[in-house]
């Protein structure tokens, strides 16, 4: 037969273009590609998800003015990150750890929060919720447990503040942030009580807990001297 091919693993006779072995199976050249059309809507697709990383890791670098009171740079972060691109505030997040990632956004949210914009606040806030989700347990200290307080405070969910907190204190009965968010707890749940012994435990155990120089401390020292000395003068 014209043409006729023979296969390389049994040696039988292929009819012209096959593309397997009627004898055996084998594979016989290459499978024709499919044609453009067919495989478009995945191209489409995977530039979509390109489209969205990049973006979403601009919406995190971008300008936002100052800091939040008291936060710092959480989760080793620095200023001056590497940028994508040409936009020299833009933040890769592939390169990031989950926690880093997670940090960041929670970074992002407490910055809008601060400028008043209190709609971008939320989406980076649901952002960096969902993220803390993806992070190892290992990985889930007493700082990323505050974090999350603020945000569920943010989202309007002190219940779920409330919780936080309670896993700060099942480890450190008297750290110094999880009083911190227990004040706020208590504040948005028209707690009066609540709030007082929020602060009077505060002040009780602060120059303790300070000299253990823990990391979440130094992290977040703006917050804990702001809170000291609001709480000094008698508000």
């Amino acid at each position: 037969m014209s043409g006729e091919t023979f296969c390389g693993a049994c040696g039988a006779a292929c009819s012209p273009g096959a593309i397997y072995c009627g004898a055996c199976g084998s594979p016989q050249g290459r499978p024709p590609s499919k044609p453009m059309r067919d495989r478009l809507p995945w191209i489409l697709s995977g530039l979509a998800l390109v489209a969205f990383a990049v973006a979403i890791s601009l919406m995190i670098g971008g300008a936002t003015g100052e800091r939040a009171p008291g936060m710092p740079p959480t989760g080793g972060i620095i200023e001056g990150t590497p940028a994508v691109g040409s936009n020299p505030g833009a933040v890769d997040l592939a390169s990031m750890t989950p926690r880093e990632a997670a940090d960041r956004l929670f970074d992002r949210a407490m910055r809008e929060d601060s400028g008043g914009d209190i709609s971008r606040a939320r989406f980076f806030a649901d952002m960096a919720v969902q993220a803390y989700a993806n992070v190892p347990p290992s990985d889930m200290d007493n700082d990323a447990l505050f974090h999350l307080g603020l945000l569920a405070l943010l989202l309007d969910a002190p219940d779920d503040a409330a919780e936080h907190a309670a896993a700060i204190f099942a480890s450190a009965p008297d750290h110094l942030l999880g009083w911190v968010l227990q004040e706020q707890v208590a504040e948005r749940m028209g707690d009066d009580a609540g709030v007082s012994e929020a602060r009077a435990r505060f002040l009780a155990v602060l120059d303790a807990q300070r000299a253990l120089s823990l990391e979440e401390y130094l992290q977040h020292q703006g917050i804990i001297d702001e809170q000291a000395a609001r709480l000094a003068g008698g508000n």
